[in-house]
């Protein structure tokens, strides 16, 4: 049982920058998501028992770190709502359909290589709500336009970034 429980810890670590990156992805704020980080992992560490043997680590703890979100999100206003669970599930499909043979890094400077790409509004776009970590009515404000306007834009933003880096990955040899 401990030789699997130390298997589970390095593994864990091991694939710790994907986990953050996921709970960044849900919670879209640095701070918020190294606390959701500790917790997830204390979490990981007392229920490291419970993992089932030859079960895919990175779906159980972006499970736990799924769950961790959403309570967080219904106690605290730290952490932005979303509109619905659909960016959750978009996110969960993201991370999921990851294979091995495709690394997170690949992944990462296929997006930057699509985020050249954006006209300067989208990137500001994204800057200012992403980055900057603006709701959606402060970006509407800033930019003068309204929150659905501001929504939609970013709603097909996000849709051709994502079309980008699924082209692009598939131009890449395996």
């Amino acid at each position: 049982m401990a030789v699997e429980r130390d298997r589970l810890i390095r593994e864990f670590q091991r694939d710790r920058l994907r986990l953050i990156a996921y709970i960044r992805a849900l919670a879209g704020d640095a701070d918020l998501t190294e606390d959701i980080f500790q917790e997830v992992s204390v979490i990981v560490l007392q229920k490291a028992e419970e993992f089932a043997e030859g079960g895919d680590l990175q779906a159980w703890c972006r499970g736990i770190a799924r769950n961790v979100v959403l309570r967080e999100r219904e106690k605290s206003k730290r952490l932005r709502t979303f509109e619905g669970d659909r960016i959750l599930e978009l996110v969960d499909a993201a991370f999921a359909e990851r294979t091995a043979g495709d690394p997170l890094e690949t992944r990462h400077s296929l997006l930057r290589a699509c985020l050249r790409m954006l006209a300067a509004p989208s990137r500001e776009l994204l800057q200012l709500r992403y980055d900057s970590g603006l709701s959606l009515r402060e970006v509407a404000q800033k930019l003068r336009r309204t929150e659905p306007a501001v929504q939609v834009a970013l709603s097909r933003v996000r849709k051709w970034l994502q079309d980008c880096v699924e082209r692009r990955a598939a131009e890449v040899p395996s």
